[in-house]
């Protein structure tokens, strides 16, 4: 990482920082309209998928379909030979790192007695309900253990090592068999049945429209078939349907007849009577799907424009601020910037005077119209290469000469110090006090004094550049000694010393700044008139 510059961000180049900004704005436009491109995207898939799995669920089948199952041929009438037997899992993803996947791909009889295994597995399932599930999958993965006594150690590293199918088909036996002690009447008698009977009772299931057109028979008896064995068991009069299939219920089941539909003459074809319920959720979600992205984009929308505007808005006033103090910026650019002996320029003043005028002129107008921390950095950053840059423009010929005029009732670093002690004297006015400057003289160390029903305090007016001393302490609490005044302030534009501060902490000597002198002094008043 390289090493960050050590000059603030208003004294680097401005020119490169506004390329910056405008880099990232781009930057940020690109990112939105791609994430608007790929939403796009994302709901167009969800239309076509929404529209194909409608144009399905709307076909007609014939009156006596085939099993559909994975790599599986049905026999006429049943189920007596099956082909091939894939995995509950799909092979076409890459799973050459696995031994186990690959052997299960692989090898029809392996995959034949995994889905026996889910035969039991599936049954423990409903029997344990949602809250089980998960310690249930714990268990089954750790007794999976077993199986790696199948793999072939002795295989060269490169490439990975060959399961055995003889010992999975044992091993998963075991297993098996293992579960099947926690089972017990319609549960067991389902996990006991043969595989083949198993697929062809959810494949009846699909066949009379207890599932929806096009699921796949492939034996793994989930949520979905689970719900369809409810629904037939309640249809045929069970009063607690359990969602297995007995073998009471296999012979029922199998009797069942689908719904047939005329269409012509010629030949009847099979209507799943779920298929029009089916279709019309499945467009009356992607309606409702469409709305509420609309609603929410639009929603993201303008509320990006309303905080856009606000940040223009903000950002126009404060450039009118800058460009109103130019001169003033431009004069105390020259004043503050000095060079010592040796030519180089001390830019410490200058750095303090932008930071003043951003804390005093600049943050007020941000903090009341934004209101997210990074947006307020952003524009106080701004606002120092603004300064920057209009403050390093060339004076007019007759800028410099023209004459600072000192105004008590403004407060200016660069006010006369006489004028300082009025504008305090306002200050303490315009908070209900009867204060009055003791003129340039002084009165014992008092430059203001003031009072109010009773409460008469002093206060001693310091505009500095540099610290306060304690001297100022001494002189104000012997003001307030002379003067009979309850309560001593020291106020200045500046800092105060450490000593100063001790001192203060000796003889009750307030020490503030003018921006904090009306509160001191109602706290004052408060403090003596009611305690």
């Amino acid at each position: 990482m390289g090493r960050r510059s050590s000059k603030p961000f208003w004294a680097r180049d401005y020119k490169k920082a506004a390329y910056n900004r405008q880099y990232y704005r781009r930057k940020k436009a690109e990112q939105r309209i791609s994430g608007i491109a790929g939403m796009a995207i994302i709901f167009g898939g969800i239309f076509a998928f929404s529209h194909f799995n409608g144009g399905h669920s709307s076909k007609s089948f014939p009156a006596t379909p085939s099993l559909v199952h994975p790599a599986a041929a049905e026999s006429s009438p049943g189920l007596e030979t099956f082909g091939h037997y894939n995995p509950d899992f799909d092979c076409n993803v890459d799973h050459s790192k696995d031994s186990i996947a690959t052997l299960l791909c692989e090898n029809s009889n392996a995959a034949q007695h995994e889905l026996i295994f889910d035969q039991t597995y599936y049954a423990l399932r409903q029997i344990v309900g949602k809250a089980g599930w998960k310690t249930l999958k714990q268990q089954v993965i750790s007794d999976d253990g077993a199986l790696k006594v199948c793999i072939d150690s002795s295989a060269p590293m490169e490439g990975t090592p060959k399961a055995d199918p003889d010992c999975y088909i044992s091993k998963m036996g075991e297993i098996t068999d293992k579960y099947k002690t926690r089972l017990s009447g319609a549960s067991l008698e389902e996990a006991n049945r043969d595989i083949n009977e198993h697929i062809k009772l959810q494949q009846q299931l699909i066949n009379l429209g207890y599932m929806p057109a096009g699921s796949v028979a492939d034996g793994v008896y989930g949520e979905s078939t689970r719900a369809a064995i409810i629904k037939w068991q309640k249809n045929i009069g069970y009063h607690n349907p359990t969602g297995f299939l007995s073998d009471d219920d296999v012979t029922k089941l199998m009797a069942s007849t689908p719904v047939v539909q005329v269409t012509s003459k010629s030949e009847p074809k099979y209507t799943s009577p779920m298929a029009p319920t089916n279709e019309q959720e499945s467009r009356k979600s992607f309606l409702w799907m469409i709305i509420i992205t609309v609603l929410v984009m639009a929603f993201i929308f303008f509320r990006h424009k309303i905080k856009k505007n606000e940040y223009e808005a903000t950002w126009d006033l404060i450039r009118t601020e800058i460009y109103t103090q130019k001169k003033n910026l431009q004069i105390a650019r020259t004043q503050k910037l000095t060079a010592d002996a040796y030519g180089t320029v001390d830019v410490t003043k200058w750095v303090k005077e932008i930071n003043y005028f951003i804390n005093t002129r600049i943050s007020p107008i941000i903090s009341s119209r934004i209101q997210d921390e990074k947006r307020r950095d952003k524009l106080r950053a701004a606002a120092g290469i603004l300064i920057e840059q209009i403050a390093s423009e060339p004076l007019q010929a007759d800028a410099i000469t023209t004459a600072y005029r000192s105004d008590p009732t403004v407060f200016d670093p660069r006010m006369d110090p006489f004028d300082y002690e009025q504008y305090c004297a306002l200050i303490l006015r315009n908070a209900g006090w009867d204060a009055q400057a003791t003129k340039q003289s002084g009165d014992q160390g008092a430059d203001v004094i003031a009072q109010k029903e009773g409460v008469k305090i002093v206060v001693q007016c310091k505009l500095y550049s540099g610290t306060v001393g304690n001297a100022a302490v001494q002189q104000v609490y012997t003001a307030k000694t002379h003067r009979g005044a309850q309560a001593a302030l020291v106020v200045t534009n500046s800092t105060f010393s450490a000593s100063a501060r001790e001192a203060a902490a000796t003889t009750g000597v307030y020490l503030i700044h003018h921006a904090q002198l009306a509160d001191t002094a109602d706290e004052v008043f408060r403090h003596f008139k009611y305690s």
